[in-house]
């Protein structure tokens, strides 16, 4: 059997706290970041939540949010939200707030600030067909790189049982440097069945592809590219 391959678009700007990112998904988005999500304001109804704000959907808690996950949130198109503390500040937004959130989700894009006192949100997540497109922004610019080295590390453990724990030391430096100018990474991944040996590896090649919000522009123009680095993470 043939290995298997995945990849993941990543670029970073940490003075504006933002990721673009394509091959992550909402349900990795949620096991993968470092503070973990409580409660979520949608921008539109999905039917999970028992607890509405104006046009807005509340999702409240670990239940709801696991509901979520196994919905199918590629179906949803555009799918944004915003995480907060708990609903008495939701209760508190103003109505200029109110618009700055309309609009952040709708154009992806904040008008002043994506993070909202009254909300005390670590994050914004903002998406269109679930894992193709996601723009992402956190409080804490460490997190931006934390989600996506945890989502490589989810990957690895797919396939060799939850061994994997931490990236190399020169790979995980090599990926904080080529993120900022907009990368693509490609993991060669054993197949599952095959991961039961002492030992197998990971190919983990790095390409330097520059900044893109259109990812079919980016994804149907691969060929030439050559890799910056190709490294073997042996599991």
């Amino acid at each position: 059997m043939k290995n298997k391959f995945t990849q993941i678009y990543a670029k970073l700007s940490p003075e504006r706290n933002e990721a673009v990112f394509s091959g992550i998904k909402f349900v990795d988005f949620i096991e993968c970041v470092p503070i973990p999500i409580e409660n979520i304001l949608l921008s539109k109804p999905v039917g999970t939540g028992n607890r509405y704000f104006r046009c807005f959907e509340l999702l409240e808690g670990e239940c709801d949010i696991s509901k979520l996950k196994l919905q199918n949130i590629y179906s949803y198109g555009d799918f944004c939200f915003v995480d907060y503390a708990n609903l008495e500040l939701v209760n508190q937004l103003t109505e200029e707030q109110i618009a700055e959130l309309l609009y952040l989700m709708h154009m992806h894009k904040p008008l002043k600030s994506p993070f909202f006192s009254p909300l005390q949100n670590n994050y914004v997540y903002l998406s269109h067909d679930d894992g193709w497109y996601c723009k992402l922004y956190c409080k804490e610019q460490q997190d931006l790189t934390s989600v996506l080295f945890n989502k490589i590390l989810k990957i690895a453990n797919e396939v060799c049982c939850n061994t994997v724990t931490s990236l190399p030391h020169d790979l995980s430096e090599k990926i904080t440097e080529l993120s900022t100018l907009g990368m693509l990474i490609q993991l060669n991944l054993p197949q599952k069945s095959k991961a039961i040996k002492k030992h197998h590896n990971i190919t983990v090649r790095l390409y330097a592809v520059g900044e893109h919000e259109n990812m079919d522009d980016l994804f149907n123009n691969l060929d030439g590219i050559e890799s910056q680095l190709s490294f073997e993470m042996q599991i």
